[in-house]
């Protein structure tokens, strides 16, 4: 459980002080390494004199070391991107550039002769630096292109083929993961699509709940029905909306009982909409029990994308569904609550309620 997640300095194992006194650029960003006499923590490879053991530290991560009162080195500036990051950088602007000019994505050969890297090495840090394998990268950057085409108004099979898309069957076979319906009621804004919308009132005030043919599709909190209707609206603008104020009653059951402390009874459906990653960090975090956190490095890592926190912590701020994809058992590095679409106070009394020791504010 990581209660408070207060940061504890955990000395280094022999592969770890290997690879600082030899300077190993491979174990860059799967540790950092503070020296408790300077207070100055480095990557693996910085080429600084090696330290004494025992005043070494070891971090998952800058946000951690930083937590813990250490200070970046000016030299390896452990802070920055790392050099290596400079080759995958290249890497995803070959896939962006393509993209962009409508031509096919890069193969995984042409994408290592592009970073000067081994194939099998450079789809491992890619993964590890962007959330996804190169070509899922790819098809969710197609997918964000088609999203902005068919709602800039452009036909169905013009958006598909311009984003890059050989075949606008492959589309449709996909739609309902990519879009959460068909392309052309994604381009009417959702038109098409009927929502079935509960207001109540619960513990955490007025709480609204909007269910699909597909699950919950919106499980939303806010200070009056018109903020909440709004931000509905928002998110399926051309939707149609049938106010039943009887219904997702299992929704609102699975919400009292995460919010007295109790698993949510089983077989809730969740029509969760949005990117591959996205949608790998709301599944992630519907397996963290209650009265337990991670960080959002945690989370990442998990993933097995440990420099992706920044985008763990984005796509927790892009869930609609409250509670039931439990975004506020996020917390930042430092045990401090981070961000919360719908009020740190709310975070915060449903953390407490659920007997999560937070650290206290300074």
């Amino acid at each position: 459980m990581f209660v408070g997640m207060k940061q504890t300095l955990r000395l280094p194992t022999d592969n770890e002080f290997a690879a600082i006194r030899g300077n190993d650029a491979s174990f860059d960003g799967r540790f950092y390494y503070g020296v408790a006499s300077t207070k100055i923590f480095c990557r693996p490879s910085c080429v600084s004199r090696a330290p004494k053991r025992e005043n070494v530290r070891i971090f998952d991560s800058t946000d951690a070391a930083e937590a813990a009162g250490f200070r970046p080195c000016k030299r390896c500036q452990p802070d920055k991107a790392p050099a290596a990051d400079a080759r995958l950088e290249r890497a995803r602007a070959l896939i962006d550039s393509k993209l962009a000019m409508g031509e096919p994505t890069p193969t995984l050969p042409q994408l290592a002769k592009a970073a000067h890297m081994g194939a099998t090495h450079l789809q491992r840090r890619f993964a590890a630096a962007y959330g996804l394998s190169p070509r899922a990268y790819a098809e969710a950057q197609r997918v964000a292109l088609l999203k902005t085409e068919l709602r800039n108004g452009s036909g169905v099979t013009d958006a598909i083929y311009g984003a890059g898309f050989g075949a606008a069957s492959r589309v449709y076979e996909k739609a309902g993961r990519w879009l959460g319906m068909t392309p052309a009621d994604y381009r009417r804004g959702g038109e098409g699509l009927t929502l079935t919308v509960a207001i109540r009132r619960t513990a955490m005030g007025s709480t609204l709940v909007a269910e699909s043919t597909r699950g919950v599709a919106a499980l939303l909190f806010g200070n009056t029905e018109k903020a909440m209707l709004a931000e509905l609206r928002d998110e399926f603008p051309a939707a149609r909306t049938d106010r039943d104020d009887t219904a997702g009653a299992a929704a609102f059951a699975a919400l009292e009982a995460m919010l007295a402390g109790r698993e949510p009874p089983k077989g809730l459906r969740l029509d969760l909409r949005g990117t591959p990653f996205q949608i790998r960090v709301w599944t992630a975090l519907q397996a963290i029990p209650a009265g337990e956190t991670r960080s959002y490095q945690q989370i990442a890592q998990s993933l097995g994308a440990p420099k992706a926190s920044r985008a763990v912590g984005s796509a927790c701020g892009n869930n609609i569904i409250g509670v039931l994809v439990p975004c506020h058992r996020a917390l930042r590095s430092d045990g401090s609550l981070g961000g919360y679409r719908w009020g740190l106070d709310r975070k915060e009394k449903l953390l407490t309620g659920e007997g999560v020791a937070l650290e206290p504010a300074e």
